[in-house]
């Protein structure tokens, strides 16, 4: 019997990991509220960042960084 180079089939492909990375929505500092209404947005600072002016549904206003 010879031996045959044997490749693996689409199930026996090895995969890497890949890491979860979890990103949780901006929350109201005053009350934690996550309904949120932007009124003023700097879309891009240079570095892929943005930032949103926003207030929510209790009155508070602040900032999200987004980076």
């Amino acid at each position: 019997m010879s031996e045959h180079a044997h490749e693996p089939g689409p199930n026996q492909i090895k995969r890497q990991r890949l890491t979860t990375v979890t990103v949780e929505r901006p929350r109201c500092p005053a009350c934690g509220g996550v309904k949120l209404r932007k009124y003023r947005t700097l879309a891009d600072q240079g570095d892929g960042s943005a930032l949103w002016w926003v207030q929510c549904e209790c009155g508070r206003r602040f900032r999200v960084l987004l980076e």
